[in-house]
């Protein structure tokens, strides 16, 4: 169980790590350091997942759409405060 657990919260980091280069991408542009710096993040946190992938701990992707709409919603709020 705490496997699972473990690849649910990379996978909420993931996305949410995910959403923060776009942001970034789309207001500082691809080539910018920051944007670059998220990418490597991002980079790492699926390298860990793939690491701690297992094959007798499966994961429901389905709900990394609703997971990533929320990071999405979340990232919107905080902008527009």
């Amino acid at each position: 169980m705490g496997q699972y657990l473990k690849k649910k919260w990379l996978l909420m980091k993931i996305n949410q790590k995910r959403a923060e280069m776009i942001s970034l991408g789309e207001t500082l542009g691809l080539g910018a350091k920051e944007t670059i710096e998220c990418s490597q993040q991002l980079d790492q946190l699926l390298n860990q997942y793939q690491e701690c992938s297992n094959p007798d701990h499966s994961i429901n992707f389905q709900e990394v759409p609703y997971e990533f709409s929320q990071v999405i919603k979340n990232l919107l709020k905080k902008t527009a405060s």
